[in-house]
């Protein structure tokens, strides 16, 4: 399963909502081929997604028995063939067809796979890199050279392509999660928090949704510690608050005016003695509003733009910018989330019906939020 995970909607997916699913499906086949195939092809699906692979492969030979050009059907047996741990097969399979555009980046991405699980290293980076030339707006490829750097422990290299991958193909969501997940325990919490928040926006309920919940909570907090006599915010790296802005040595950089207007936006809840080293929701929900009014009054909404504060600013002024926040942390303190629409458990539908409704964060176009924009 993990492999499917990380391959995504499989391309008979993809395919069958485009309405391209192959010659044999259409309303001019024979009815009885028709109907077999799509027999094979629901049951494939269904063992492939009980991690019946060997299964799976049985239904795809007769599929591709019925309509052996059809290309997608091959690949999709090819993936059976590696969860099945059949590496080398899989990638005999794929030799002739990975290069098909029937099945876009998808060949290039699971042959490089193919030959990360033989650790052939040098051959997973050629497939990654031949797919790139072919199909350069390819998010997935991109996080797969990520994926590379990442786990030769180089992070800055993995950031930089999966960075990459965000502005290249901006609706491709496992970039911006892992971007956050690189950086939550970082120095450099900041893009933590804002792509993290751009993950959400683009995969709303999924497992990983409720993971980036959490992980943005314990972030905050991890940032913030009121009371503290040196250091109290620490969103960003003694590098980053040093580097020159863009506007001149007599203007906070980006990263100086985030800590600054959060700073200002929680000297409320500073404790008269002692450290406060924890936040409730309520707690960063309140820092977070008196921020963005922050943010917009000093003119950094302007001079600094970026795409996820200025519809944070939107919110704001329709309303919703507090259940927006619930969402957001809502994995992190469920107990206290729980309590807070027990009083009124209709607001929270009325916000995602609100947020469904309206449009909101343009992900047709890269998102700018401080790092990689152009």
């Amino acid at each position: 399963m993990q492999l499917l995970q990380r391959l995504g909607l499989s391309v008979i997916g993809i395919l069958a909502w485009m309405g391209m699913l192959g010659p044999q499906c259409s309303l001019f086949a024979e009815e009885t081929d028709s109907l077999r195939l799509l027999r094979h092809i629901e049951w494939a699906m269904d063992y492939m997604d009980r991690n019946l692979p060997d299964e799976a492969i049985r239904q795809w030979d007769s599929a591709v028995t019925i309509d052996p050009t059809f290309t997608p059907y091959r690949y999709e047996r090819t993936v059976c063939l590696a969860m099945a741990g059949r590496y080398q097969e899989a990638i005999d399979s794929l030799e002739p067809i990975y290069r098909d555009t029937m099945i876009l980046d998808r060949g290039y991405q699971l042959l490089g796979n193919c030959y990360d699980y033989l650790e052939d290293t040098v051959r997973s980076r050629d497939a990654y890199t031949e797919g790139l030339r072919a199909c350069p707006t390819s998010g997935r490829l991109h996080y797969e050279m990520g994926a590379r750097a990442f786990l030769q422990r180089n992070l800055p290299e993995a950031l930089r392509w999966w960075v990459r991958g965000t502005r290249a193909e901006p609706k491709y969501a496992t970039n911006y999660y892992w971007i956050c997940k690189g950086l939550a325990a970082s120095s450099n919490r900041i893009w933590a928090g804002c792509y993290g928040e751009l993950f959400m926006n683009l995969e709303p309920n999924s497992r990983r949704t409720k993971e980036i919940s959490a992980l943005l909570f314990e972030t905050w907090n991890k940032a913030i510690t009121l009371g503290h006599p040196d250091d109290p915010i620490n969103f960003c790296s003694e590098s980053l608050l040093e580097e020159l802005s863009p506007h001149g040595p007599a203007t906070m950089n980006f990263p100086t005016a985030f800590e600054f207007t959060v700073a200002t936006s929680a000297q409320h809840l500073i404790p008269q003695t002692g450290i406060k080293d924890r936040l409730t929701i309520r707690e960063l929900i309140e820092i977070r509003m008196n921020f963005i009014r922050g943010w917009k009054a000093s003119g950094y909404m302007d001079l600094y733009p970026n795409d996820l504060l200025r519809w944070h600013d939107q919110l704001l002024s329709a309303g919703w910018l507090d259940e927006y926040l619930w969402w957001i942390y809502a994995f992190g303190a469920p107990d206290e989330l729980a309590e807070h629409y027990r009083a009124d458990a209709e607001r929270y539908d009325t916000m995602l019906g609100y947020l469904s409704a309206k449009p909101g964060l343009d992900f047709t176009k890269p998102q700018c939020v401080g790092i990689g924009c152009e």
